[in-house]
């Protein structure tokens, strides 16, 4: 009888270890998302002011060529119209809209 019930102890043991739960290699953490959004939105937005800053620069270049070569004007650098893009031309030499 006692081999009977070290049979039945064996199979139990057995059992209970085909439900343990194995377990994977740990999940690898990745950086919040938050964070990488806001540095690309930043990144957006410096290349879209140095974008918008060199077609100020080349239009106020080409229109003041064309409407008022006379008019005596010192055309600011490039790092300025990428920091603050707009216009730098004088009223004076700016083409009228029609």
């Amino acid at each position: 009888m006692s081999w009977m019930l070290s049979v039945l102890l064996a199979v139990t043991i057995a059992g209970d270890a085909e439900k343990t739960p194995v377990s994977g290699p740990e999940p690898i953490e990745e950086p919040e998302p938050s964070d990488e959004v806001e540095e690309c939105q930043e990144g957006v937005k410096g290349l879209k002011n140095d974008v918008l800053g060199l077609e100020f620069f080349l239009q106020d270049k080409k229109d003041h060529k064309n409407y008022c070569p006379y008019t005596k004007w010192e055309q600011p650098k490039l790092d300025k119209y990428k920091k603050d893009p707009k216009s730098y031309l004088p009223k004076e030499c700016k083409a009228e809209e029609i």
